[in-house]
């Protein structure tokens, strides 16, 4: 999929994409640099987990950022948009 039909995708399903990306790869950074910029980003710089709980860590900041901003993403939107379309991006290019 490239750049042009990604833009196209609604928000949510961006995130969802991206966030399964992540998760996969267990890419702590990704969601610490997304989170940096969101109501969120206080407790995130927190956390630290072991590289054994990497995924559990991961899903425990994610909740904690629906949890604190019910799942929207408010004026961060656009930058959160451009962020998911170009780790979707950069994901396709990479092979795991």
């Amino acid at each position: 999929m490239n750049a042009d039909d990604l833009d196209q995708l609604p928000t949510a399903e961006l995130q969802q994409r991206a966030f399964a990306l992540a998760r996969h790869r267990h890419d702590w950074g990704f969601f610490i640099d997304l989170f940096r910029h969101t109501p969120a980003a206080a407790q995130a710089d927190n956390l630290d987990p072991d590289v054994a709980e990497i995924g559990v860590a991961i899903d425990d900041l994610v909740a904690m950022w629906r949890q604190m901003t019910e799942g929207e993403w408010g004026e961060a939107e656009p930058l959160a948009r451009a962020r998911f379309v170009d780790y979707l991006r950069e994901g396709e290019d990479t092979v795991d």
